[in-house]
């Protein structure tokens, strides 16, 4: 004799949880090349090179970050959200102090390659499989 069996789908919800955990861990991973990052940086005369390192959303505008880290030192993450762009979440990471590139590219001190190098595999598979853990994903 047949049975009748009722599944129901929560494909949004497992979707929408999906695409926070992805954009958590994307934040998370920047968050450690960002700490990574002012680890490694070469510090020059002020600092200020390795306190202006730090995650922040796609576009931003760094123009001010010269006056701020003058005083303090930048947080690693500006802000906690990802942008969403056509490809998935994206964050930049790096400083955006007028001579950073100088420094990273043209003085080969390290930068965010050598930050991003340290975070990069398995510790970033750690990163993304807490994320997806905090929103009940496994």
């Amino acid at each position: 004799m047949a049975r009748l069996v009722h599944r129901e789908w929560h494909g949004d919800e497992i979707l929408r949880k999906q695409r926070r955990a992805t954009g958590r861990g994307i934040v998370g991973i920047a968050e450690a090349v960002s700490a990574e990052t002012k680890r490694v940086t070469h510090v020059g005369e002020s600092g200020n090179l390795r306190r202006s390192v730090h995650a922040a959303p796609v576009g931003y505008d760094g123009s001010n970050d010269e006056n701020l880290v003058a005083d303090t030192d930048l947080a690693t993450v500006i802000t906690g959200q990802a942008t969403t762009t056509p490809f998935g979440p994206a964050v930049e990471v790096g400083s955006w102090m007028p001579y950073a590139c100088a420094e990273w590219v043209g003085r080969s001190h390290p930068g965010v390659t050598q930050g991003l190098e340290q975070v990069r595999g398995a510790r970033a598979d750690r990163i993304m499989q807490a994320a997806f853990r905090a929103e009940g994903l496994r």
